[in-house]
């Protein structure tokens, strides 16, 4: 039925419709019809953008141990999702962070390699947010966009 002079037409053609079936992904691939699932590719002005800007809020992060040695500091502005906590924006500074579950929630023991009891046995961090000290622990204070919040090594709870 099939000849040996036309194999090589049907292998042409199998090949061909192969790369034409590629370029035709590759270019489906490339074109803007998909639907637009991040704040980045959604069109400016759209309700898409408004309403993934809406979800993101900024927060001063201070981080403070002048009271022991001064090691550790970080004064910066952090962009976090809307419900973030204390811890998340302390998470999100980057700085390294020793911390363990308690029965109140999370308990910051180290941050950037000063842990608590380092300068005695009353020597720790402690947390505030906009000047107040907070009631609870960081992982269950919740945040609100221009908050302030600030990690501090005490040598003494006073």
């Amino acid at each position: 039925m099939f000849g040996t002079a036309s194999a090589p037409k049907k292998r042409t053609a199998l090949l061909s419709l192969f790369v034409c079936l590629v370029l035709a992904f590759a270019v489906s691939g490339c074109s803007g019809t998909t639907a637009a699932t991040d704040a980045g590719s959604a069109p400016a002005g759209s309700a898409a953008a408004a309403s993934a800007e809406d979800a993101k809020m900024a927060v001063a992060v201070k981080v403070d141990s002048s009271a022991a040695d001064g090691s550790v500091a970080y004064d910066e502005t952090v962009e976090l999702d809307e419900g973030a906590t204390a811890y998340d924006a302390l998470v999100a500074t980057g700085l390294s962070i020793n911390a363990s579950d308690s029965q109140y929630g999370k308990y910051v023991e180290g941050i950037g390699g000063l842990a608590a009891y380092d300068f005695g046995d009353t020597s720790g961090w402690m947390f505030s947010v906009n000047g107040e000290d907070a009631q609870v622990s960081c992982d269950q204070l919740t945040l609100k966009d221009g908050d302030a919040v600030t990690f501090t090594y005490v040598t003494s709870f006073e």
